[in-house]
């Protein structure tokens, strides 16, 4: 396992190219895959299941981000005696 990790870090921007070529990937072969009967409004649009999920991680990120910033922040001067 632990020569594997260290493969992976060694080839690290060949695999960062990897993932976004799959992130790619993955949501153009939804267009080859027959659909059956559409149960939720989502279901009959091409990709879009995988780009509501892309959203919803991008925006979690954002809102913990401010979240973390709003309540766990400090000033340099908090811990001071």
């Amino acid at each position: 396992m632990t020569r594997l990790l260290e493969y992976l870090h060694h080839q690290r921007v060949a695999c960062k190219r990897l993932f976004f070529i799959l992130l790619v990937l993955i949501p153009l072969l939804d267009f080859t895959v027959k659909r059956p009967e559409a149960h939720f409004f989502g279901d009959r649009i091409p990709c879009f299941w995988s780009l509501f999920g892309l959203a919803v991680c991008l925006m979690m990120i954002f809102v913990w981000k401010w979240l973390a910033h709003v309540w766990l922040e400090r000033d340099e001067t908090y811990y001071d005696c």
